[in-house]
Order: structure tokens, then C-alpha cells, then sequence
């Protein structure tokens, strides 16, 4: 991908990410795509590990901002630590890193939105920030499939891994109290009507003000709700039926080394050449970009996670 000089992007809107190193393959990948598609961006990235730190620092990525995870630990954040698995702990630090920066940088970033590090950017997100400039909190729904509409009760109506929240009163107030729940119950299993940090987000439009659902299409599709989906291509971009892919989840890959992929999660086999494949190729260019830069660096998943699980896989 080569990076576009010139753009529009509201130099005042940040992105943010929270990377442990067997995240940092899709989460370059995800910079990537995001700079390519919208011509530069601000971003945030919150180092869980100091592998993590080094390799990205090396890289010397344009427009990024890593803070180690020990720049928002205190010793409550710590007695929690003790308690939750990675996953679950990095779930619980979205909004400490989201309070963090809109708090430390308030002059300087006057939205902030945060993305999983397994996404991926198809086309110029900014359409999704101009068409509703007022909502102090835009969240994405999962739209499940029919098929799959029994998860919702489990996982919930929206999905985190695309949330964004402006530095105002309300952004503000919505974001303590979602950290504020996740520090009392963050965990990696459905229990009482709560799923990780995922199921309060149903409860902040009915508690705060201006908390919108994403109208624009194209936002955090992922294998949940892809199914009925059929891919075109028109002027260079991905389309899903009629809307512009500005926005895939691949929620349920896995990079097991350079040649294999495999994914747990069911997901529409349609897709493969023109979403699945040119994320691939982008995950092999950065995997190869980093060998160059640290041949010692390793960030693969444990091939052990595996077991017991059905999976996939994916080959380019």
C-alpha cells in the first residue's frame, strides 16, 4: 500500500489501539489501512508488553503514539490485573486508554475512536464522523445474521471493537462508567446478563446523552453478520451488495506463522478474494517488514490454543 499525501482528515480525531506482541502483525496492518485509506491519521497505541514497545518504536510509524500500559497502571488497575486473563485485561483497559486520552491530550484531540487490532480499513472512515458530528458516542451494532441472532442475548447488541466517543461532558460521563463496570466485571464468559466489557454498552443510550447507533454502512462488518453479503468491486473499492466495505472485523483469525492462517469462527466464503485474500497479503508484507527490522521477533498464536477448537484454514 502506498500512502496518499494529501487529506482531509480532522486533525482534532484520534484512533487507538491496545497491542500485546501477538497483535502486532493485524495491528500494523491496521495502521496501514487506515493511512492508506485516509491519507494520515493520529494514533494512539497502548503497548501491553515491552516486546511490543521496542518493535514498534523501531518501525518509527507516521503519526503514532505508544504508551506503555505502565503509563495508566495504578495500584487499583494492578489488584485487577491479578484477577483477569490478557484478553479480559486488555478489555478492561479500553476505556482507562480512552479516558487517558482524551485527559492527556485535550487540547489537541477532540474525538477518539478505538478499533481492534483485528480490523482492517477498506475505504476513508471519515464519512462515518461527518454525517454524525453531534453524537457524543457512536456505537456499532453487531447486525447479526439470522442465523446467528441467538448470540446477541450472550454477547450483546453492539460490538466493542469499534467505539468512539467525543471529549465532552457526556463522552466524558459515559466512559467512567463503562470503566467503572468493567473494573467491577470484565471477564471472558456470559454471566448475569454481562459479557466482557461488550454487554454495557447496551445499557449507556437508555443512562446518557447522545449516544448514537453508526448509520453509516460498512462499519465493523465481521463473520457475525457477513453472511448474506455478496462482493463487487467498483472504482478500486469493496463493495457488500450496495455499500462501501469501509470497515472489516476479521474477529476469529489467527496467525499461526507466515503461511498459515486459520480462522475459528464460521464466515462467509464469498469474501475470500476480495476482502479475506488482500488482508492476508497485507499480513505477510508487515510479518516480512518486521523480520527485516527484528529477525528475532515473535509474535504468533500458540498453536496449542487450537485444540478443541474447529477451525479453518486460510490460504493466499
Amino acid at each position: 500500500m502506498d500512502i496518499r499525501l494529501i487529506s482531509n482528515h480532522d486533525t482534532h480525531h484520534a484512533y487507538c489501539m491496545i497491542l500485546t506482541k501477538y497483535r502486532v502483525y493485524q495491528g500494523v496492518a491496521l495502521y496501514r489501512s487506515l493511512m492508506y485509506n485516509a491519507g494520515s491519521a493520529r494514533i494512539f497505541i497502548l503497548c501491553m508488553d515491552h516486546e511490543t514497545k521496542e518493535l514498534l518504536n523501531q518501525m518509527n510509524l507516521q503519526g503514532v503514539t505508544l504508551i506503555p500500559v505502565s503509563a495508566i497502571e495504578d495500584a487499583s488497575i494492578m489488584l485487577i490485573k491479578k484477577d483477569r486473563k490478557i484478553n479480559e485485561y486488555c478489555w478492561t483497559l479500553k476505556p482507562v486508554f480512552l479516558i487517558y486520552i482524551l485527559n492527556s491530550f485535550n487540547n489537541e484531540i477532540k474525538r477518539v475512536t478505538y478499533v481492534d487490532a483485528d480490523g482492517c480499513f477498506f475505504t476513508d472512515p471519515n464519512v462515518i464522523f461527518d454525517t454524525q458530528k453531534n453524537c457524543s458516542v457512536l456505537l456499532s451494532k453487531h447486525n447479526y445474521s439470522s442465523n446467528l441472532q441467538y448470540v446477541e442475548k450472550d454477547a450483546g447488541k453492539y460490538n466493542s471493537g469499534f467505539i468512539s466517543f467525543l471529549n465532552d461532558s457526556n463522552g466524558m460521563n459515559t466512559l467512567k462508567w463503562w470503566r467503572d463496570q468493567c473494573f467491577n466485571w470484565c471477564y471472558d464468559r456470559a454471566e448475569n446478563g454481562k459479557f466482557g466489557d461488550q454487554k454495557y454498552l447496551e445499557t449507556m443510550p437508555r443512562l446518557f446523552n447522545k449516544v448514537c447507533d453508526i448509520t453509516t454502512p460498512g462499519v465493523n462488518i465481521g463473520p457475525w453478520n457477513d453472511l448474506y453479503s455478496t462482493p463487487r468491486i467498483l472504482d478500486g473499492k469493496v463493495y457488500l451488495n450496495n455499500d462501501s466495505l469501509i470497515f472489516y472485523h476479521f474477529a476469529g483469525l489467527r496467525i499461526i506463522s507466515e503461511n498459515e492462517l486459520v480462522y475459528i469462527l464460521g464466515f462467509n466464503k464469498l469474501l475470500k478474494e476480495h476482502v479475506y485474500y488482500p488482508y492476508i497479503s497485507v499480513i505477510k508484507k508487515v510479518i516480512d517488514d518486521i523480520r527485516k527490522i527484528d529477525p528475532d521477533f515473535y509474535g504468533f498464536y500458540d498453536r496449542a490454543g487450537l485444540r478443541g477448537k474447529k477451525h479453518h484454514k486460510l490460504v493466499n
